[in-house]
């Protein structure tokens, strides 16, 4: 899929830097390095993760985000799909890495609207959003001009870029939370275990229809999840 390359025009500098210089020239490379695969942020080692499980770990609990092969892999399989189910099990990483995606969206392609759904908003708020705004919040100043936040900051369940009309939107479970707005993509997390899963899903598929895209990730749980899964669902 072909997200565009930017050009100096695009890319808003840094006050300070100069276009047609060399350090300008090195952002707009970096930039389009970046939007080309959100992969190449990870490699560079400026995403980050919070790890609360290992609070006495000597590395602390903020940690890059590790680049292990199979991660690699999931997001280039993501990056080609326009429809994805991933069963996982905990400590494999893949929500931050979802998260980080979805963010990358966000944040590299304007006019991306994006929807991170869960069990209610407060899972929504805490468990995605406030993912998403701590890895933004991670990210050096000095790695790339970032786009800004609509007042400066992460609201409830949303993260608004307006100069660049993208945002990132926290919504609960249900069939009807996506049928009005035309989403580029949604995430929905822990599905398996959502009262209205199904239903959820099916909402999405006017996402896909339209050239969007939509990755569910939860523990595995017999019922339609396993079937999506398995290519088995009606």
């Amino acid at each position: 899929m072909d997200y565009g390359t930017p050009t100096a025009d695009d890319v808003e500098l840094p006050r300070g830097v100069e276009p047609n210089t060399k350090r300008a020239d090195d952002i707009i490379t970096r930039v389009k390095r970046y939007r080309e695969h959100p992969w190449a942020a990870i490699e560079d080692g400026i995403v980050w993760t919070l790890d609360s499980v290992k609070l006495f770990d000597p590395k602390g609990v903020i940690k890059p985000f590790p680049q292990h092969a199979y991660l690699r892999e999931c997001t280039d399989i993501w990056l080609t799909h326009q429809l994805t189910a991933w069963p996982k099990s905990r400590r494999m990483v893949l929500s931050w890495l979802m998260i980080w995606n979805h963010l990358w969206l966000g944040m590299f392609h304007p006019g991306a609207h994006v929807y991170m759904q869960s069990i209610n908003e407060q899972n929504a708020n805490d468990e995605l959003i406030a993912r998403a705004g701590f890895i933004y919040d991670h990210i050096p100043e000095s790695a790339f001009p970032k786009p800004k936040l609509k007042q400066g900051k992460v609201m409830w369940c949303l993260m608004e870029f307006p100069r660049i009309y993208s945002f990132l939107k926290g919504v609960p479970q249900g069939a009807n939370q996506l049928r009005g707005p035309t989403a580029s993509a949604v995430l929905m997390d822990e599905a398996a275990f959502w009262e209205h899963g199904r239903e959820s899903f099916g909402s999405t598929k006017p996402a896909t229809e339209g050239g969007g895209r939509v990755t569910v990730i939860s523990s595995m749980q017999r019922g339609w999840y396993r079937d999506l899964c398995f290519d088995e669902i009606e």
